[in-house]
């Protein structure tokens, strides 16, 4: 009886330290978007050797929260790609994840701009979203205007899905169809989940106004 209960205490004291060990290693899923100047990705937690990716500006990375390294492991969420990136280089979620803000009717004007100012131009774009059948649809609107009083617009409608954290946009379409020309590379929105200033599209954010954080700081002191 002596070596039963022997056995079944060193049986319990073994599954208690397996259970606290599968505990320890249980990964804890946490998310952020890419700092200002992007990031480089490295093949390991070295910070050592790059690889040829590099995750833009407001991409969103999914990471384990109990990594304490300088150099962690992400994952893109839209895209998969993975890759160490410096902590450093990107800003941790405040907000849970959900898909850019999307209108319940069409809409014919950009809610989120990013305006891009050179010597001789000033750049707009913009991008809104609305629900169309189960779809998302996407206006695009690009103004170029220069100092020579010249001004080109460039408009885009897209068709694409919305997931927790993004909007993928998979087809080019005519104003009003449902149907286009799918794109070799599909465009990713990603929403602000660090400060919910606005979304972001190819390494540039956009937010209502055009401004840093959404707002318009012409009157700050």
């Amino acid at each position: 009886m002596q070596l039963i209960k022997t056995a079944l205490t060193m049986f319990a004291a073994a599954a208690g330290i397996l259970s606290q060990s599968c505990t320890a290693d249980t990964r804890v899923p946490a998310y952020a978007n890419i700092g200002y100047e992007g990031a480089q990705l490295y093949a390991d937690a070295s910070g050592k050797q790059t690889q040829e990716n590099r995750l833009a500006y407001g991409e969103i990375i999914e990471f384990d929260a109990n990594d304490k390294s300088r150099f962690v492991k992400v994952r893109n969420i839209a895209t998969g790609v993975e890759g160490y990136v410096d902590t450093i280089n990107f800003n941790k979620a405040n907000y849970p994840l959900e898909a850019p803000y999307i209108f319940d009717d069409e809409q014919s004007e950009c809610s989120l701009l990013s305006i891009e100012t050179t010597d001789n131009a000033e750049r707009i774009s913009g991008w809104t979203f609305w629900k169309s059948g189960d779809a998302v649809a996407a206006f695009n609107s690009v103004t170029s205007v220069y100092d020579t009083g010249r001004m080109f617009t460039q408009e885009n409608y897209y068709i694409g899905e919305a997931h927790p954290g993004y909007i993928i946009l998979t087809q080019r379409v005519e104003y009003g169809e449902e149907t286009g020309e799918k794109l070799e590379t599909p465009i990713v929105i990603y929403e602000d989940i660090a400060s919910r200033a606005g979304i972001f599209e190819g390494g540039a954010c956009f937010t209502p106004g055009g401004q840093p954080g959404g707002f318009d700081t012409d009157d700050w002191e």
